[in-house]
This record gives C-alpha cells, sequence and structure tokens, in this order.
C-alpha cells in the first residue's frame, strides 16, 4: 500500500508537479514582462507625481512673493515700554515714530461683595443688571448662590461675568464684574438687584460730600486771568476726576494798551491878518518831554492756559491746550495733583479766546447715588497723550489715532514713551528662503531622474531615510527626458536673467541679493555646485532686506507698464513658467493621466494572463493526472499478471 498514489491529490510519484512546473515558468513569461512593467509605470507614475508636488509648491512660493498679500509690506513695533504700552500695525502702515504717555488705563466696573455665609441663598425676585445703555433682566425663584452666579452667566453673555471667591471654609464672596471698558460702560443695579447688591455688600449709597466749581462755564478772553474757586478743597487720597470743554476761537483783536505817553493837547495859538498880511502865534511851550510813540504789541501764543491751585498756593500746570483742534474734552486725574482748590485761567494769547464749558468734578467709583464697597477696578477711559495732545477713549485697543496702527494701552507711564513702525524683514526672508528651498528640490529631484550617479543622492543631506530609499529606486529613472531637461533648464535662466522695473531698482538679479549657484565660487570646482542648486549668502540678504526691501520686492514682481498688473520679476517669471507644467491639464498631467492609463490596461492584461494561466495549469493537471491513472492502471494490471504466474508456477 506504500505505493498508493492519488493523482492530483498526493505527491505524485512521477514528479509530474515538477513537470508542470516547469511548463508553466514559460507560460508565465508574458505575465511576469507585464507585471514588472507594471511596477515600472507605477514608480514612473509616482515620480511624476512628486515632481509636480514639489513645482507646485515652488509656484506657490514665487506667487507669495508678488501677489496682494506679499511679506514685504509687513510691518512691526517696538516701544521703550512694552509693558505699558504697545502697537499693532497693519500693511498699510507708515514707517514712523510717535510719542505716547499714559495717564491712565480704561477699565470696567467690577464688584465684589462682602463676606456672605457659605450657606446664604438668593431671594426671589425680578433682577435687573445694566452696563451703559445695555439691560440684561431674569427672573430667580430664589435658591443657592451658585445657582444664581450660573444663572447671570447664562443670561448675560458678553455682557457681565460672576464667580464665587471662597473666603474661608464657612464665608464666601461673589465677584460681578462687566466685560464693557469705559467710563460710560457703569454697572448699576435696579429691582430687586439693587436690594440684593445693598444687602451683599456691593454697593452703598454715596454720603460723600459734593465738590462743585464756582462757574462751571467761561471765556477766557485774550490776555486775561480768571480764577475758578472750588466749594471745597478736592484731597488726592478721594481719587476724585476733573473733566472739561475746551473750545479755541482766534480773535484778531489785540488786547489795548494801557499806560502809553501821549502830547498834552494846547490848542489852537490863533493868528492876526492886516492889509494882507497875517502873523501867526507861536505854540505854546509846555516844558515837557517829546511824546512816546507806542510799541508795536508782539503777538503771543502760549499753549499752556489752565492750571490747579494747590492749597499751599501753587499753580500746578493742566494739560497744554491741544494744536490744530478747536475742541476737545479733557479728563484728568485729580489724584496726580494733590490737595487742590481753584482752577487758574492765564490766557496770555494775543490773538485766540479759550472758551472753558462743562467743569465738573466727579468721583469716577460712583455711579449715580451709589459707589462700590469693594471695587476690584472701576469704569474708566484710556487717558493718554499722543505727541503732546490729550486723548480719552473707552478702550485700551486704540486703532483710530495713528492710521493703520493700533495702540494698545496695558499699564500707565512715568514718561513719555516711544513707539516705532518700520518694516518687518522676517517674513519677506523667511518666504525667500522658502522659495530657495522649493527651488532646489525641485532641481534635485530632476537630476535624481535624469541621471544615473549615486553621488546625487548622496550629497543631499536632507534627505529622511525613507526619501533617500525612494531616490535610490528613482535614480535614473527618466534619462534623457525632455520635459524635465526642459522645466531645469527654464529654472536656471530664470534664476540668472536680469529684471528691470520701470523704476530705478538696485536689484535687478538674485546675486545681488546674496542668492546664486555660486559655481565658480572657491579655489575649485565642485561638482556638487554644478547641479543648479541655489544658495544664499544670508549677510548680503539681510543687509539687502534691511536697507533697500521695497527694491527687493520690486525684483520679485513689479509693474513695467503702469497698466496695475504685475507683469516682471523673478517671481512672476518663475510662476508665469512653471503653471503649464503642474495646472489641471497641464505637461505633467498629462505625462500622469499617460501612466494611469498604461497602468490600468496592463492590469487588465495581468487579469487575463492571469486567469489563462489558471486555466491553462488546470488543463496540465488534468491532463497529467489522466496520465498518472493510466499508468497506475497498467502498472496495477501488469502487478496482477505477475502475482498470477507466480500462483501457477507454484
Amino acid at each position: 500500500m506504500s505505493d498508493l498514489s492519488i493523482p492530483g491529490v498526493t505527491a505524485s510519484k512521477y514528479k509530474t508537479d515538477e513537470l508542470i512546473d516547469g511548463l508553466m515558468k514559460v507560460e508565465r513569461v508574458p505575465r511576469d514582462r507585464a507585471d514588472t512593467d507594471l511596477k515600472t509605470y507605477k514608480n514612473q507614475q509616482s515620480a511624476w507625481r512628486d515632481i509636480n508636488q514639489h513645482a507646485t509648491t515652488l509656484r506657490d512660493s514665487a506667487k507669495s512673493l508678488y501677489s496682494y498679500n506679499n511679506p514685504f509690506t509687513e510691518k512691526k513695533a517696538s516701544s521703550t515700554n512694552e509693558e505699558a504700552v504697545t502697537a499693532s500695525p497693519g500693511k498699510d502702515a507708515k514707517d514712523q515714530s510717535f510719542k505716547v504717555s499714559v495717564s491712565q488705563v480704561a477699565g470696567s466696573d467690577s464688584f465684589l461683595s462682602a463676606e456672605i455665609p457659605q450657606n446664604k441663598t438668593v431671594p426671589q425676585g425680578n433682577y435687573e443688571f445694566k452696563v451703559g445703555e445695555k439691560t440684561v433682566s431674569f427672573s430667580w425663584k430664589g435658591g443657592a448662590v451658585k445657582d444664581f452666579v450660573d444663572a447671570i452667566n447664562r443670561r448675560a453673555t458678553g455682557m457681565l461675568r460672576s464667580s464665587i471667591i471662597q473666603v474661608t471654609d464657612k464665608t464666601q464672596a461673589i465677584l460681578i464684574e462687566s466685560l464693557k471698558t469705559g467710563s460710560r460702560e457703569r454697572l448699576s443695579f435696579s429691582g430687586d438687584a439693587l436690594t440684593f447688591a445693598l444687602d451683599a455688600g456691593f454697593i452703598k449709597k454715596n454720603d460723600s460730600s459734593s465738590i462743585t466749581p464756582a462757574i462751571t462755564s467761561l471765556n477766557a478772553a485774550p490776555v486775561t486771568n480768571k480764577t475758578i474757586e472750588l466749594s471745597v478743597p478736592v484731597r488726592a487720597k478721594d481719587g476724585m476726576v476733573l473733566e472739561y470743554t475746551l473750545t479755541q476761537n482766534n480773535d484778531p483783536t489785540q488786547a489795548e494798551t494801557t499806560n502809553v505817553d501821549s502830547a498834552p493837547d494846547t490848542g489852537n495859538p490863533g493868528s492876526i491878518t492886516y492889509g494882507g498880511i497875517t502873523v501867526a502865534n507861536a505854540q505854546a511851550e509846555t516844558a515837557l518831554s517829546e511824546p512816546v510813540t507806542p510799541p508795536v504789541q508782539e503777538s503771543v501764543t502760549d499753549l499752556s492756559v489752565l492750571s490747579l491751585r494747590s492749597t499751599k498756593g501753587i499753580a500746578i500746570p493742566l494739560p497744554d491746550l491741544p494744536e490744530n483742534v478747536n475742541k476737545t474734552t479733557v479728563t484728568v486725574p485729580l489724584s496726580e495733583y494733590g490737595d487742590v482748590n481753584a482752577i487758574l485761567v492765564h490766557n496770555r494769547n494775543t490773538n485766540k479766546s479759550v472758551m472753558i464749558e462743562n467743569i465738573k468734578i466727579y468721583d469716577p467709583k460712583a455711579a449715580g447715588d451709589y459707589i462700590p464697597v469693594n471695587p476690584v477696578s472701576v469704569a474708566q477711559d484710556a487717558i493718554l497723550k499722543y505727541e503732546g495732545i490729550a486723548i480719552t477713549r473707552n478702550t485700551n485697543e486704540i486703532a483710530d489715532l495713528v492710521p493703520g496702527v493700533t495702540i494698545n494701552v496695558h499699564d500707565t507711564t512715568t514718561k513719555t514713551e516711544t513707539l516705532t513702525i518700520k518694516p518687518d524683514t522676517a517674513p519677506a526672508k523667511e518666504a525667500i528662503i522658502a522659495l530657495v528651498a522649493n527651488y532646489n528640490r525641485v532641481v534635485a529631484g530632476i537630476n535624481i531622474l535624469t541621471q544615473d550617479k549615486p553621488e546625487i543622492i548622496n550629497e543631499i543631506e536632507y534627505f529622511t531615510d525613507a526619501e533617500k530609499k525612494t531616490a535610490e529606486e528613482q535614480l535614473g529613472m527618466m534619462m534623457g527626458d525632455s520635459t524635465l531637461n526642459g522645466l531645469k533648464s527654464s529654472l536656471q535662466r530664470i534664476s540668472s536673467s536680469s529684471y528691470k522695473s520701470a523704476t530705478d531698482n538696485s536689484f535687478t538679479m538674485l546675486s545681488q541679493i546674496g542668492i546664486s549657484t555660486k559655481s565658480t565660487a572657491g579655489a575649485g570646482v565642485e561638482s556638487s555646485r554644478l547641479r543648479g542648486y541655489l544658495e544664499i549668502d544670508e549677510k548680503k540678504l539681510d543687509d539687502a532686506l534691511s536697507n533697500k526691501i521695497l527694491d527687493v520686492k520690486t525684483l520679485f514682481g513689479s509693474d513695467s507698464d503702469g497698466d496695475l498688473i504685475i507683469d516682471t520679476g523673478i517671481g512672476k517669471a518663475l510662476d508665469a513658467n512653471v503653471t503649464p507644467y503642474v495646472q489641471s491639464g497641464g505637461i505633467l498631467a498629462t505625462r500622469t493621466t499617460g501612466l494611469a492609463t498604461k497602468i490600468s490596461t496592463t492590469e487588465k492584461k495581468i487579469a487575463e494572463l492571469d486567469v489563462q494561466l489558471d486555466d491553462k495549469k488546470a488543463a496540465l493537471k488534468s491532463k497529467y493526472g489522466q496520465m498518472e491513472g493510466t499508468l497506475n492502471s497498467l502498472q496495477n494490471q501488469s502487478s496482477s499478471i505477475s502475482n498470477f504466474t507466480k500462483q501457477n508456477s507454484n
């Protein structure tokens, strides 16, 4: 039974499987050739896609250097006191410096309650809160403080914010904050909210003595002095604020000059006429000196008109009149001036009258008839001086003072600070470096595909292990390809060409800003520098960007014919040259599509060959199986005959 064999199931003793494999190996030659072609097509397609991707990135980099949002218009700001005042310039900001001093930072009302028990509840009622002109109200059914705080936060989004502060293990406090800055955005309570605010110690009745000026408006004619007495002295510790409105009017009438010497009038001495002869009397002699001609009074311009009188009788100057501004409102924190009791007006101007109106002194913490008990901060305007001009704004982000610049107020200053706006060269430098890197990546890809030199890969230090392996597989894959060689030649021509603009530009070539192939630099010739890669002289590039950034911008793109369309420059040339390769339906896309068609056709061919091979193998197995069956049958018959003969012989 050891020689029992089932054709097609057990191993053949006639080695028909080896015969079939040998025959199938010959039959598989077309299929193996198609499989090799398929791998080649896929590798080529991957290579074209890589070139397309890198070329697209290069085009985008080139376009970014001359588009509307090009990096050459970026600005940066510096401040001599970054902690107090900074600036955020836009692209349209002018290069400039200006001086700013901050006497008050804009703030919002933030009130803290007194300590309340941990288990305190907020009674039922209709609670109404107001910030400036906006009001939020809601009905409260009564409940825990935490739930009440959550209710405020839900209903007053963007207007109020409330939180709980754990003071001790048995007491807590409630903080209610306005989210709006400015003196007009006062936080107030009404309805049951007022009762609750008084009960919880947020606010109390304003019982402080009122301070009023003797008069609230005054017109100071040229060359006049006036004094406005205050009802009671203002103490610096009280934190009061003085506010008034100034109006300047030109007055051509100069003040009259007094005590001017003049000659006495002695009358007409008279005369007599007789016989046609007239005899006149002589003028009377007074023994007085000759009359003096009054001097011409000089024109005086003085912006220092107002001051405060301290309780010690010393005049403390208030902010000067703003130049070129007819009417302005001035807010002055009196805590900076010590104890004062009067406003002094010294109008020394000979051709200008000054109107002071709406004079008032108030407590900035007070909101109507109530003042906060524990104010964390108080709603107030930002007060600063811009180039000596007093400025008041309700926010710390002032965007309407300097065109294209937002001034950010963070803290008060002790002196005048300087803000400087100048070009920001960092984004431009990064964009140029990115362009060079993308340019070299395209050139490297073309070199790998069109040349069979392993050193090309070894020279590229920035390749990852995966990229290096892929490059080794693609090395020399498309030697002699006219599309790739043409793209490389055009890139090299663009990078070395000269570009002239409509204006007298300092730079016409990349090499003038420190970017070149440097193929002849040094004592000898390095093969790596003959492959078309660009290199950057960073010091030279920094110098060009720092001193002539607009000329660098023009080098990458400019309008040469005045039609407001960029038509020349390196960036424009690279964009125009690479676009036909990478655009939808472009040269590289066509090559990729062509390979996709070949891949699809080859895959179908392989599938058909696989079916044919399966059929062929099945047929061979069937044929050799039948053969094995016949041979086995014959062998069995032979064995039977041999056994029969032996039995008969015995």
